[in-house]
């Protein structure tokens, strides 16, 4: 089953082989790449298996994935894993391709994307991970409703090296 969400702003939508051509153009965003699965280099088959890959999450029962759509044309992703499915605890992805970013989109695509997760997704926690020198990161975590925990160190690697990251959350 696709679940498509409309936000005041955007719509997110599951990723489509259409999208091919935005995921190319990440693969040239110096952040983008290196947080995400979106490929570092600039090919087709690649971009394609990224899309097929955000599929699946649902299909195989690991989560959901969104195209985040402005416009009528893909902007970002927003998306989320089940860390605990037992304990209805998930985490929250999301970035946004560079003409977009600082516009308010994101902030309505996580505000949207948690909202349903956390009512008609089955998840009780929704968690997001966010590097301590990303301060757009954690404002959009913040204005989404998520609440800073702490900081967890040396939490995942980043680029070759272990990063810390502060531990936001969110429940209702």
């Amino acid at each position: 089953m696709s679940v498509i969400l409309h936000g005041a702003r955007v719509l997110l939508r599951p990723w489509t082989l259409s999208d091919t051509d935005f995921v190319l153009t990440l693969t040239s965003d110096p952040l983008i790449p290196l947080i995400s699965a979106v490929p570092a280099a600039p090919d087709p088959d690649a971009a394609r298996a990224f899309i097929t890959a955000q599929n699946k999450r649902h299909t195989e029962g690991r989560g959901w994935a969104w195209a985040v759509v402005d416009d009528g044309r893909p902007i970002g992703y927003v998306g989320a894993l089940w860390t605990a499915q037992n304990a209805g605890r998930a985490s929250i992805g999301y970035w946004t391709g560079g003409q977009a970013r600082h516009a308010g989109l994101t902030t309505d695509a996580v505000t949207t994307a948690a909202a349903w997760l956390l009512t008609d997704g089955g998840i009780a926690r929704l968690e997001a991970y966010v590097e301590p020198w990303n301060t757009a990161s954690a404002r959009v975590a913040e204005k989404a409703g998520f609440h800073r925990e702490g900081l967890m160190k040396s939490f995942a690697p980043i680029g070759g090296h272990r990063k810390d990251a502060y531990l936001y959350a969110r429940i209702s």
